[in-house]
């Protein structure tokens, strides 16, 4: 049985956490103890920060583990490469957690690389907003914050100072990027590298609920594309990984297409996707499990995998802007299709981020299931 450190225990590694339990990996929690609910799955569980790298070093020296991983946990991946460096496990470098390390960095090495990206600029102080030149209209978001967290689209100079403001509240270093607005669809990219060798696992439509706050509402996969595009946005991507680095990990990739049909790399995580893209999307479209994937990776026993489009797959979200959703959770017995449900007691009427989504539906099917 591998000894898998899992470094972080918070309620959106649920899925991944059941997954890696499943398939018999004896599990080693750190994470601060306080909203640790995946504590559960854990054989053994050490309520350890992950700010604090050498005592995550020697928890896992101690534990003579085979791997370490974060799932989906971004703010967590210097730690991961830091202890997996020193203990001669597999990951990415230093340098990729350097190139990744937040928005700005990221949009610096693909400029470099020549890799399409939005333009931008990085501001901390409300006073730098004055003489601000941008394009409206244009994004404004944390540097180095996900999940929609203080993400407004700004349409005019007058909204900027909110907007700032918004942003400021969700970013841990201070500072906010200012971007190009790209119109169009949006996609994220699933892959699995090992060696530099990058393994496209699935492309996933994504709807949003628009501006101004951009809430991720349902994920369809295989994405509605053509065989030529579906190659364009994978030879970008794989240019992307290789520029930032990234060469033994799993990846989560959000590309747009704009209306102009110009491919943009929007962001890269040298992680697994978040949304149950990769914990059960992927698995359920391909018959792949991606989870299982990252982690053969994360412990030296990866193998080529073998991707195939055999279904169809998606996720729903229910949330004030999509009430609809409810009807088909409450009543899921009724459609073969749904294969796993959830809702929160609660609810939330104002819905600004994807953490004020109160429910979701899971489907696969042979055919699309998209309206």
């Amino acid at each position: 049985m591998k000894k898998l450190a899992v470094i972080g225990a918070n309620k959106p590694l649920e899925p991944f956490y059941r997954q890696a339990k499943s398939l018999g990996y004896y599990i080693i929690g750190i994470a601060y103890e306080k909203g640790a609910v995946c504590k559960q799955y854990c054989d053994k569980f050490y309520p350890v920060s992950f700010v604090e790298k050498d005592k995550v070093l020697e928890v896992c020296r101690a534990e003579m583990i085979d791997g370490i991983t974060s799932f989906s946990l971004e703010s967590a991946l210097p730690t991961v490469v830091y202890v997996a460096q020193k203990l001669g496990l597999v990951s990415n470098t230093e340098e990729c957690v350097r190139k990744l390390t937040d928005k700005y960095t990221m949009r610096k090495a693909l400029d470099t690389a020549g890799i399409p990206n939005p333009r931008y600029v990085i501001i901390s102080d409300t006073s730098q907003l004055e003489d601000l030149q941008v394009p409206f209209p244009c994004v404004v978001k944390p540097v180095d914050s996900g999940g929609s967290q203080g993400v407004t689209l700004v349409g005019k100079k007058d909204d900027l100072k909110s907007a700032y403001e918004r942003s400021m509240e969700y970013s841990h270093c201070g500072k906010v990027i200012i971007e190009q607005f790209i119109d169009g669809r949006e996609f994220s990219v699933e892959y699995l590298s090992c060696k530099g060798m990058h393994y496209n696992m699935q492309i996933t439509d994504k709807v949003t609920s628009g501006p101004p706050y951009f809430i991720e509402l349902q994920h369809h996969q295989p994405a509605d594309i053509s065989s030529e595009l579906h190659e364009r946005i994978c030879d970008v991507v794989e240019k992307a990984l290789t520029a930032l680095c990234v060469e033994n990990s799993p990846s989560h990739t959000e590309v747009k297409l704009s209306s102009n049909d110009e491919l943009f790399i929007i962001e890269t995580g040298a992680r697994l996707g978040g949304d149950h893209i990769t914990s059960d999307l992927v698995r359920l479209s391909t018959g792949y499990d991606m989870v299982q994937g990252a982690m053969e990776l994360a412990t030296g026993c990866f193998r080529d995998p073998d991707i195939r489009n055999k279904y169809f797959s998606g996720i729903y979200y229910f949330s004030s802007l999509t009430p609809d959703v409810k009807n088909y959770i409450d009543n899921a017995k009724e459609y073969p299709f749904i294969v796993e449900t959830s809702c929160l007691n609660e609810e939330i009427n104002d819905c600004k981020r994807n953490g004020d989504r109160m429910g979701y539906f899971i489907y696969q099917s042979d055919h699309k299931i998209i309206g």
